[in-house]
């Protein structure tokens, strides 16, 4: 679990980095523990269903015509194999220094939809394989692609990549080369399988959420946009933008649900964050769970409401 120092450090990050995007919008100045224990789901108060923007109808990733996709295939080689129930099997490969547990999608033509976990501290869903199965009934729905990533360093996405497992320092990754790696590795997903490029289904627990919206939303976002079901876990951006973040369409292709705790350790943060992406104009969304300390809810299946939510 991580001491809210380590939070506050990463937050001091992300008020520098963003300084100049939030002037420049109306509003606005601008962590992480382990995967989620198993949970029995717990009753949420729920603050509502994505909002309009920019005083539009509810964003919807998937409007429009057939999109663009990356046209690969021939599938990946993998280095094992892991079985994760319902008939389905992952094939493990490592690609940058990333191990991938990937899920192939069922037969069938057009492109697929990409969906990816991001675990926390710990790694504990990623390597147990329930982040994965959880996936399975919408991989089979949305005929979907699901991904699991490890972090290089084995154990945090925010930790820089050397990063000591068993240490109990502080190290974030300051200079962005996990977004370098996690895109390299789906680089070469994409070249593996047929994926669509107009919006991904992201899933972070925890320190994978922070990673998500510190990093991969202000970095990869333009490239590779998506609906981020961001559990127990998010801040604003630590990253500058490379991307037009004051083009509203290209915003409204990565809604945010935010889903915690009341009693999380992380809420503070958590709430901030929802209140910065929502003024620098992302659809954001937010639920609470009551009673719930971090992450002591049903992160899976939360996250895969959010996700069924969208065509």
């Amino acid at each position: 679990m991580l001491p809210r120092a380590r939070a506050r450090a990463l937050t001091a990050i992300g008020l520098a980095a963003l300084a100049a995007t939030l002037a420049a919008l109306p509003g606005c100045s601008s962590s992480s523990a382990g995967d989620p224990p198993p949970a029995s789901p717990a009753p949420s108060a729920d603050a509502g269903a994505i909002p309009p923007t920019d005083g539009g109808p509810a964003a919807n990733p998937d409007a429009g015509s057939t999109p663009a996709s990356s046209g690969g295939k021939g599938g990946l080689t993998c280095a094992r194999t892991e079985d994760v129930g319902g008939g389905h099997t992952a094939c493990v490969v490592t690609v940058a220094g990333v191990e991938l547990k990937v899920v192939p999608p069922l037969a069938g033509a057009g492109p697929v939809r990409l969906g990816l976990y991001l675990h926390g501290d710990g790694a504990g869903a990623h390597k147990s394989g329930s982040a994965l199965k959880a996936m399975v009934p919408w991989i089979e729905d949305k005929r979907g692609l699901g991904v699991s990533a490890l972090a290089p360093n084995g154990c945090a996405w925010w930790q820089k990549p050397t990063h000591d497992c068993a240490s109990a320092t502080s190290e974030p990754d300051a200079a962005a080369d996990n977004t370098r790696a996690l895109a390299a590795a789906l680089d070469a997903v994409e070249k593996a399988y047929d994926v669509r490029r107009d919006s991904a289904r992201y899933y972070g627990s925890s320190g994978g959420s922070i990673f998500l919206t510190t990093q991969w939303l202000p970095l990869e976002g333009g490239k590779r946009p998506g609906v981020f079901a961001l559990m127990c876990g998010g801040e604003v951006g630590a990253q500058p933008p490379a991307w037009d973040m004051g083009d509203a369409a290209a915003r409204a292709k990565s809604p945010l649900a935010f889903t915690y705790g009341d009693q999380d350790f992380l809420a503070s943060d958590i709430r901030k964050a929802i209140a910065g992406w929502g003024k620098l104009g992302f659809a954001v969304a937010e639920k609470v769970v009551p009673g719930a300390a971090h992450c002591a809810f049903d992160a899976h299946g939360e996250a895969m409401r959010v996700w069924r939510d969208y065509p």
